[in-house]
C-alpha cells in the first residue's frame, strides 16, 4: 500500500491560514493605534515633543527622499494600484466561492482588516499629531468668536489689505487674475515660504514635502475639496482646475498640513501668515483675497443686506476675481456635497477638532487675536 499526500491542498490551506493571520494582525495593529491616539490626547506636550517633534519628523525624511522622488502625484498609482487590487480579490472570492455564509465572513474579515490597516497606517504616518499642542498655545493666542460689528471692523480692514495686495501685483489689470501671473517655480516658492515661517515659529521643517497638481481638473473640486493632503503618500495636493488666484494659499495651507498641523483652522492660519509675508506680491494677494472669503461669509451670515451693500464698494478688479472663482467652481458641480460633509464633519470630530468643518472658518479668529497681539512673526 502506498501512501499518497495532498501536497496543493495543504498548501492551500496553509496559505489561507497565513492569509487570515495577517487580517488579524492589521486589525490588532489598527485597534492599538486607536488605543495610543486616545492615550496621546491626554498629553498634548508628550505627543509633541515625542511624536510631532521626533518619530514623525523620520517618517517625514523617509517619505520625502522615496515616493517623494516620483515625477507623478504617487496617489494616482496609489488609486489605480487599489482598482487593480480590488479586481484581483473580487475574482478570487468568486473562484474561491464557498457558500453565502462563508463567502460573507471573508467579505466582512477583509473589509475589517482592510479598514482598520488604513487606520493603523494613517495615525501612525501622520494622525497622531492631532494630539498635538494646539498652534495658538504656543503663540499665546486666545481666538474668540467675532460679533457682527467685530466682523464688520475685520471686513472693512482685510478689503483694504485686499486692494493693496492687488494693486501691488506687476501689470495688473481690472479684469480677473490669470494663470500667468502663477511662477513656474509654483511648488518650491510655496514651500520655501511656508517653512521660513515655521522656522520663524520655532517648528521643524525637516524633508521636502510635495506639492502636486492634480489632473484630470475637477477631480478634488468635485468633493467640494480644493487641496488634500495624503498621509500615505506624504504629498500634499491641489486640484488643477482651481482658479489660479486660490492656487497659492490652498497650497500653503496642504503644505502646513504636510509638515504635521492638522486643524483646518490653523493650515488656514499659517497659510495666511506665509503668504501675506511672502516676497510674491501675487502670494500675498491670493491670501489676502482668500481670508477675505472667509471673514465675508461669516458676515453674511450675520447681516445679509449689510453684507449685499458693502459688496457694491468693492475695487472693481477684485470682483472680477471673485466672479470669476465663482464662475470657475460652477465647472464642477458636486458629487454627494451632502455625504462628503456629514462624512468629513464627523471625521473631524472625532479627532477633537470640536468644530468640525466650521474649524476652517476659525481662521478669522485666529487672525483677529494676532492682530491684537500687535505683533509680526520675526
Amino acid at each position: 500500500m502506498f501512501l499518497t499526500y495532498d501536497f496543493k491542498n495543504c498548501f492551500d490551506v496553509n496559505v489561507k491560514n497565513l492569509n487570515n493571520k495577517g487580517k488579524w494582525i492589521w486589525i490588532g495593529l489598527g485597534g492599538l493605534a486607536i488605543i495610543v491616539r486616545l492615550l496621546l490626547s491626554f498629553s498634548p506636550a508628550f505627543t509633541e515633543q515625542v511624536y510631532s517633534r521626533g518619530i514623525f519628523l523620520g517618517i517625514r525624511c523617509l517619505l520625502d527622499y522615496t515616493l517623494g522622488w516620483m515625477p507623478v502625484p504617487v496617489v494616482l498609482i496609489v488609486i489605480v494600484g487599489l482598482i487593480i487590487f480590488l479586481f484581483y480579490k473580487i475574482r478570487n472570492l468568486i473562484k474561491t466561492h464557498q457558500s453565502f455564509s462563508h463567502t460573507l465572513g471573508r467579505i466582512g474579515l477583509s473589509l475589517v482588516s482592510f479598514l482598520m490597516g488604513t487606520i493603523f497606517l494613517f495615525l501612525v504616518m501622520w494622525g497622531f499629531n492631532y494630539g498635538r499642542l494646539p498652534l495658538e498655545k504656543t503663540m499665546n493666542l486666545q481666538p474668540q468668536p467675532l460679533s457682527t460689528e467685530q466682523l464688520k471692523s475685520e471686513l472693512q480692514i482685510n478689503t483694504s489689505e485686499v486692494a493693496n495686495a492687488r494693486m501691488a501685483i506687476p501689470n495688473i489689470t481690472d479684469s480677473a487674475v490669470v494663470k500667468q501671473f502663477l511662477p513656474d517655480d509654483l511648488e518650491n516658492a510655496i514651500r520655501a515660504d511656508v517653512e521660513a515661517l515655521l522656522e520663524k515659529l520655532d517648528y521643524p521643517t525637516v524633508g521636502t514635502v510635495r506639492g502636486r497638481l492634480l489632473e484630470p481638473k475637477g477631480i478634488l473640486l468635485r468633493f467640494s475639496t480644493a487641496g488634500v493632503y495624503f498621509p500615505w503618500t506624504g504629498e500634499s495636493n491641489v486640484d488643477a482646475g482651481l482658479h489660479p488666484v486660490q492656487i497659492p494659499f490652498t497650497l500653503a495651507h496642504e503644505f502646513a498640513h504636510g509638515y504635521g498641523f492638522t486643524d483646518e483652522g490653523t493650515c488656514n492660519f499659517l497659510a495666511y501668515l506665509a503668504c501675506t509675508q511672502s516676497d510674491n506680491k501675487f502670494f500675498q494677494y491670493s491670501a489676502q483675497l482668500s481670508y477675505w472669503r472667509y471673514v465675508a461669509s461669516s458676515y453674511r451670515r450675520h447681516d445679509r443686506e449689510a453684507y449685499k451693500t458693502f459688496f457694491k464698494t468693492l475695487p472693481k478688479g477684485v470682483v472680477a476675481d471673485l466672479y470669476a472663482i465663482d464662475a470657475n467652481s460652477n465647472k464642477y458641480p458636486d458629487i454627494l456635497p451632502e455625504f462628503r460633509d456629514v462624512a468629513y464633519d464627523t471625521f473631524l470630530k472625532t479627532q477633537g477638532v470640536k468644530e468640525g468643518m466650521k474649524s476652517y472658518s476659525r481662521v478669522v479668529m485666529m487672525v483677529k487675536a494676532w492682530r491684537d497681539l500687535g505683533k509680526e512673526v520675526e
